[in-house]
Order: C-alpha cells, then structure tokens, then sequence
C-alpha cells in the first residue's frame, strides 16, 4: 500500500511539474526566511474546557518560484513551506513540523503535503495531509485526506492540565 501511495504521490507531481518543464523558466525565483519567533499566545487555548495560554516557538521558511508574461502579468507561482513550531503549556510540549507545497494560478490555488503535522509524546496529536483546492476566490472546491485542525480539531487537549 506505501508504494501503491508513493507511486501516486509521484504521477501527481509529475503531472503537476510537467507544464513547467515545457515552458519557459520562472522570472523569479528565492527563498524566504522568517527567522525564529517566541511569544505567548493568548487565544488559540482560550476556549473551554481548555482556558489558558500557550507558549510558542515558530520557524517559517521555504522557496519560491513565480512567472510571468511578457507584459509582467502573473501566470503562476510555486511555494514550498516549512513550518516547525514548538508549543509548551501546563508542564508539557509539543511539536509541529509542516512541509507542504502551494500552486498559485488566476483560477485558484491548491496545497500539497503535510500542512499540519503536530505530535507530542504519545505520537501525533494533529495532522492535516493531501491536497486542498481553492477557487479564485479563496473558496474550497476540493478537499483531499485527513484534514483535523482545518475541520476544527484542537491540539489544546494534548497541552491540558
């Protein structure tokens, strides 16, 4: 079944990565650090029966390719992200590490890979992996895979009291 998976997941890519291949290069490309950044969030636990504030450490980074017309118009965009996070609260820790790919066209946009991936010490606590279709207005017209935190699951409960 893992390699029925990976053979998919490299068709997809394949087919995703083709038209680039046979077009000409990208007028931009680069890569974008965020640097590290701690601070108290005071929302995201805020709700009962959880009420209280976390502790976090975040880490966005990634690359970046974009193209153009000849008149400077954008066609489409690629970005790789990588998000890892540390978040501590009542004596305990967790850890997300996010790596997932985003197309960017007129029509829409589409995310690829593991948005969010949060485990602490008993395995994974949250996990959204697949694909997620957005049309040019920002709406979701698709919705592949597991997708708990963008359907309204918490890590909260792995950070109780």
């Amino acid at each position: 079944m893992r390699n029925l998976m990976a053979m998919l997941g490299a068709a997809i890519l394949a087919t995703a990565v083709a038209p680039i291949v046979s077009a000409a290069g990208p007028t931009f490309r680069g890569t974008y650090d965020n640097g590290y950044e701690s601070f108290v969030d005071t929302d995201v636990c805020a709700a009962a029966p959880w009420q209280f504030d976390v502790q976090a450490t975040q880490h966005e980074y990634g690359t970046f390719l974009v193209w153009e017309d000849a008149d400077g118009n954008f066609l489409r965009a690629i970005v790789h992200n990588n998000y890892d996070a540390w978040i501590s609260a009542n004596g305990k820790t967790i850890v997300e590490r996010d790596t997932w790919t985003d197309f960017f066209g007129p029509d829409g946009s589409r995310s690829v890979g593991l948005t969010v991936h949060i485990q602490g010490p008993g395995g994974i606590v949250v996990r959204d992996a697949g694909q997620i279709v957005r049309d040019a207005d920002g709406n979701v017209a698709y919705l592949r895979g597991p997708h708990e935190q963008f359907s309204g699951e918490s890590f909260c409960p792995a950070l109780a009291p």
